[in-house]
């Protein structure tokens, strides 16, 4: 692995980085700001629930949940849905620009020129992928943790450090799939449209199986269906096939990816 390769990717993305860190922490604090004075308002609790209709709670991924809970709360307004697309964008762009977006601009011949093997270059790149998706997901955590302890609402810290590790394998499932495509196409935009319009299609998988107890195969078929943000928020703990999909995923993908460009062309 080359750190130079690695520092070097990092530096590329670090405008989009501090833009995402930055929007991802303002919200993590905004939200739990927001919490005491939404669940303590029990009239406005019992006008949301009449309000929502099963249909729009499952859109949102609530279904079942308790809005009066962290957990819950944090799920229906942020986690279960916007936070899984936000990171999700964000490690499929740059998953998409540092193969085949370098493969479509002709940089990566000139990259392959330097006294470095392939290998090399594609696991210092997914390092790069690595380090991107610590630091948003420490961008969501942590805000969480101190505005919990500005405003008097109780975040344990174990469920927030469970948060995280469950947190990191979502984005690097997502951008590892990303990264395995990235390294079979010339094009990043391809790389993001199939990406996005994976994601896309799995929220309404997981929200045509919230809704129809018929239909209800279908979720296991979604990522959205093995993230529980709530449960791990609420109860600290995380199903074991949480940890098997989305870790296997995390692991698979990039080692296709490497394995691709190693015997690829790279020419655009």
């Amino acid at each position: 692995m080359s750190w130079s390769i690695v520092m070097a990717t990092l530096r590329q993305r670090r405008t989009s980085l501090l833009w995402y860190a930055t929007g991802l922490a303002t919200y993590s604090w905004f939200i739990v700001w927001y919490f005491p004075q939404f669940a303590g308002n029990q009239e406005l609790m019992a006008q949301i629930e009449k309000m929502f209709s099963q249909e729009m709670l499952a859109a949102f991924g609530a279904s079942g949940m308790n809005f009066g809970s962290l957990g819950g709360f944090l799920g229906v307004e942020y986690l279960n849905i916007f936070w899984v697309l936000i990171v999700g964008f964000a490690v499929i762009i740059l998953a998409g620009k540092v193969i085949a977006g370098d493969i479509e601009s002709g940089t990566m011949e000139v990259t392959l020129t330097q006294p470095v093997s392939r290998f090399t270059v594609a696991l210092s790149r997914y390092v790069a992928l690595v380090v991107y998706a610590v630091l948003i997901n420490l961008a969501t955590v942590l805000p969480i943790s101190v505005a919990g302890a500005l405003y008097d609402v109780k975040v344990p810290a174990d469920a927030m450090l469970l948060l995280f590790g469950v947190g990191m394998l979502v984005t690097l499932a997502i951008g590892g799939f990303a990264y395995a495509l990235s390294a079979f196409s010339h094009s990043s935009g391809r790389v993001s449209a199939v990406c996005g319009g994976l994601l896309g299609a799995m929220w309404l998988l997981d929200f045509i199986s919230n809704v129809n107890k018929n239909t209800e195969f279908m979720g296991k078929l979604s990522l959205f269906h093995y993230w529980k943000p709530a449960t791990i928020i609420d109860t600290v703990t995380a199903p074991a096939s949480t940890w098997w999909v989305f870790g296997i995923a995390a692991v698979v993908f990039p080692a296709i990816a490497i394995w691709q460009f190693m015997r690829r062309d790279v020419a655009a």
